[in-house]
């Protein structure tokens, strides 16, 4: 015995007492959480809001995830559409479209560069585009 009266043994029993009233308060606590966080539970109590919550969580996720143009890419858009409509009633199907869009940029980027070459070729103070045989060149020679 110790000095408050109480048998070793009386204290073993004792603490094999409190540690299955722990234990037990543990899984108590346990169950609690998985009942408050099983969803099948609040979605047979209020459908309507469970639906609702979805298609939210699905429309966010769904912008989250969506690609956006590039201006260049509204900007070749246009411009194919323009192609599209000069063609009339030939339509033509792109093998891919990446193709397409590198194919149009490839034609633009041509006649944006022959207009700016042929906008700064030019001689005098006027600023008009003058042809080679203005420019005082001479067109029938060869380099």
């Amino acid at each position: 015995m110790d000095e408050r009266g109480r048998s070793i043994e009386d204290i073993r029993q004792n603490i094999a007492r409190e540690e299955e009233n722990l234990s037990r308060t543990a899984h108590q606590i346990g169950d609690r959480i998985k009942e408050k966080l099983d969803w099948s539970e609040y979605v047979k109590d209020s459908p309507y809001w469970a639906l609702g919550i979805a298609v939210g969580i699905g429309i966010f996720a769904s912008r989250m995830m969506q690609r956006r143009t590039t201006p260049m890419e509204r900007i070749i858009g246009s411009f194919a559409e323009d192609v599209r409509h000069t063609l009339g009633g030939l339509h033509i199907e792109p093998v891919r479209p990446s193709l397409a869009k590198v194919t149009l940029l490839g034609i633009g980027t041509k006649l944006a560069a022959d207009w700016i070459n042929n906008a700064t070729s030019t001689s005098g103070s006027s600023g008009c585009v003058k042809s080679p045989s203005q420019a005082g060149v001479d067109p029938t020679s060869t380099l």
